[in-house]
């Protein structure tokens, strides 16, 4: 009887969204913002043919509020208690004005007669609609934003993810932090939460960013830089709650998924052009001085590894902490320690190698560079008006004010003078998180938990500044890590950030997939990941050989390969650690080579149409439910299906193939061709990652080549 009763409920509120749908479908022109009143003196708002917000006097679309909040935070991982000390449901409405493209309307609370809170929902363009909100009174610092959602709706990206692709069922803070080590609650983190916290939640990211994709077909960008939470817990609501007392948002609603994640990576800003050398090969991550890296270089090329860059984070130097090998933050280059560097950037040029180094907006206290932006006034305050200095483990530091114009400037003329003047190719451009709210800018236009979120966005835009000025964009590369709503526009590219040296689907390997398609459908198209991990905590994690095999070939399906020797070299398996992963490693090398048309071709599709190089399933196989199920596979471009393998100690891995009338070739199969969806189990020795191209592809005799250049293991002799 309890089950029937349910099923019938359930079935009705279907019939009963069908209706209103129906209803508000009939009366729209094409392209219309319109009202709908409905029974209990509630109304719905919709959009084209989606309701975007539905109201009734029990169940309000906004509540206004009050409350405070404390911050607390240890190496860039914070701890928030939120305290919410009043909440108002808005859930009277006494005038609406209705236009041929907005919808206006005031709400009232008899809690507080005097205040009245206006909605309005304006088009802006044929599938933009701009909604935002005001009120008479500053007495109110908080809101509740609830939209209009289907039990079955699924929702993604929220910026740069790792734990769940698809987040409904949760809640997200926009927070930029450290990731943490472990999360999820896995041991490493909760040994790692003995350190302030650092293990980490499932939503902590160093790159959160306000907005959402919805499989209803439209994205909600929203434009406020406080602290906000992403609530998608329940059945029937996605709500925001905000730290302020107004909202603004755009909304972008396209006839398919792929046509809006293109319209945010597009409004948004589309990065700017990724240079073709960074396409091919790899960027070797090296450290310990000049002949150090020409010793690792020469011994990588005559072993045939394609060799695209040398990565040399401690460039300025370097120190020893608790925490490892760690580089010294004075961004010049270190003469002692890399003595002629600018003369082995010169010949390194000639055989088409670039040297990459390292930054980031922290000055270490007492080097030439903290001293001289601290005398300047260019570092962020206390409240007192000294520099800040903050702990970064085991070691002060403090952090550039990019907030003021003037501190802003001066850093983008060290990076023309320090990096781009010495030849560069690109340089790790890491951190920007760790902003507290005792910290202070120059520029008091922005409150506390602005500058927190808005400090990795000026991070960007300082980088892509220097660039510019110097006619290297298109050339040279930053790569970043932290981000948030505004940044993509100025970052070349983007990496993962610092995973764990192990399997874990919480802070391993895997999530490094749901990190890279989570962006995707952000908007930030491109992005790439160290390597076989960074973190290391020996014995307890240290990176194995089959492991840095195998996240080096799932990087070849991806636009950038880059090694890291990770925070602790010596107790991780290296890709120079003996002469047989050497070869193996090259191997895979010359393999990402091979792909680079098509490579570039992704590229340009990108820069052309804010189409993401890595994309989930679902974007090109709309109408195949298991596509939407599928979170730790990708299409690299339309042609490549991949399916990482990301457990140790497997010879075959299980693949879903979609449907939608593609056919789909094993690379490294007998060539035949299969239609989904099915789940099919192929052969997957190490070296040979599973991944099918699209029969008929442009590409086709190119993705055979490779198989022929590169297949012919006995191990997969008789396996689909």
């Amino acid at each position: 009887m309890s089950d029937t009763f349910t099923t019938t409920r359930a079935t009705m509120r279907q019939l009963v969204a069908v209706v209103v749908v129906l209803a508000l479908a009939a009366r729209q022109a094409a392209g219309q913002v319109f009202f709908e009143p409905t029974d209990g003196g509630g109304f719905t708002i919709a959009f084209q043919d989606q309701v975007v917000f539905r109201h009734s006097a029990d169940d309000p679309i906004l509540s206004i509020g009050s409350g405070s909040s404390d911050f607390s935070e240890k190496h860039g991982n914070f701890k928030i208690n939120d305290d919410v000390l009043k909440k108002l449901p808005l859930s009277e409405y006494k005038y609406v004005a209705e236009g041929d493209d907005s919808v206006h309307i005031t709400f009232t609370t008899d809690e507080d007669p005097e205040l009245t809170v206006g909605l309005h929902v304006v088009q802006i363009s044929p599938n933009t609609v701009d909604i935002s909100t005001d009120t008479n009174s500053n007495a109110y610092n908080r809101l509740w934003v609830r939209l209009w959602a289907e039990e079955e709706e699924q929702v993604w990206g929220v910026g740069e993810q790792y734990s769940y692709l698809n987040l409904r069922g949760r809640h997200y803070p926009v927070w930029t932090s450290e990731q943490g080590i472990g999360r999820d609650g896995s041991i490493i983190a909760n040994l790692s939460d003995v350190d302030g916290g650092a293990g980490g939640e499932y939503y902590t990211t160093y790159y959160p960013q306000a907005s959402y994709l919805s499989s209803r077909r439209y994205s909600l960008l929203i434009n406020d830089p406080r602290y906000l939470v992403l609530n998608f817990t329940e059945a029937s609501r996605h709500e925001v709650f905000l730290h302020h007392h107004m909202f603004h948002a755009t909304l972008l609603r396209e006839a398919t998924l792929m046509a809006t994640v293109q319209a945010v990576t597009t409004t948004l800003g589309k990065p700017p052009q990724l240079p073709e050398w960074i396409m091919r090969g790899t960027i070797l991550g090296v450290q310990h001085g000049t002949d150090e890296m020409m010793f690792r270089y020469e011994e990588a090329r005559d072993a045939g590894v394609d060799v695209s860059g040398m990565w040399i984070q401690d460039w300025s130097g370097s120190i020893e902490t608790l925490l490892g090998h760690r580089v010294y933050w004075n961004w010049r280059w270190n003469q002692t320690y890399y003595p002629d560097l600018d003369v082995v950037i010169a010949g390194l040029a000639q055989e088409g190698v670039r040297v990459l180094a390292y930054a980031n907006p922290n000055l270490v206290e007492g080097s030439e560079m903290f001293e001289e932006a601290a005398a300047l006034g260019y570092l962020m305050t206390d409240a007192e008006g000294n520099a800040f200095r903050h702990d970064f483990g085991g070691f002060l530091a403090g952090t550039v004010d990019l907030l003021s114009e003037d501190a802003f400037n001066w850093y983008k003329d060290e990076i023309e003078k320090n990096m781009i003047a010495l030849g560069l190719g690109g340089w790790m451009a890491d951190f920007g998180e760790y902003t507290r709210l005792d910290m202070f800018s120059a520029d008091s236009t922005h409150d506390a938990e602005s500058r927190h979120n808005l400090l990795p966005v000026a991070w960007a835009r300082c980088n892509k500044a220097a660039l510019d000025n110097t006619g290297m964009t298109g050339e040279v590369v930053p790569f970043h890590r932290s981000g948030g709503l505004g940044a993509s526009r100025h970052q070349v590219l983007t990496w993962a950030g610092d995973q764990n040296v192990n399997w874990a689907y919480g802070d391993g390997l895997p999530s490094t997939i749901i990190a890279a398609l989570s962006l995707a459908v952000s908007g930030m198209g491109v992005t790439h990941f160290d390597i076989g991990g960074y973190t290391t905590q020996a014995p307890v994690l240290a990176r194995s050989k089959e492991l840095l095999l195998r996240s080096t070939e799932y990087a070849v399906f991806t636009p950038v390969m880059r090694t890291h020797e990770g925070n602790k070299p010596q107790h991780n398996h290296q890709y120079y650690s003996e002469k047989d992963t050497l070869l193996q490693f090259a191997r895979l090398t010359q393999m990402h080579s091979r792909l680079l048309p098509y490579t570039r071709s992704l590229l340009q599709a990108l820069k052309a149409t804010g189409t993401p190089v890595q994309r989930p399933l679902f974007l090109h196989f709309e109408e195949d439910v298991g596509s939407y199920e599928v979170a730790y596979q990708y299409l690299f471009g339309p042609d490549l299906l991949v399916a990482p393998v990301l457990s140790k100690a497997v010879e075959e891995w299980e693949v879903y193939l979609p449907g939608g009338g593609a056919e789909w070739v094993h690379l490294w199969g007998d060539g035949a061709a299969m239609t989904g969806p099915m789940v099919v189990v192929v052969a997957a020795p190490l070296g040979y990652p599973p991944v099918f191209y699209r029969k008929g592809s442009p590409y086709e005799s190119l993705f055979q080549e490779i198989a022929d250049e590169f297949g012919g293991d006995e191990r997969l002799k008789g396996r689909r």
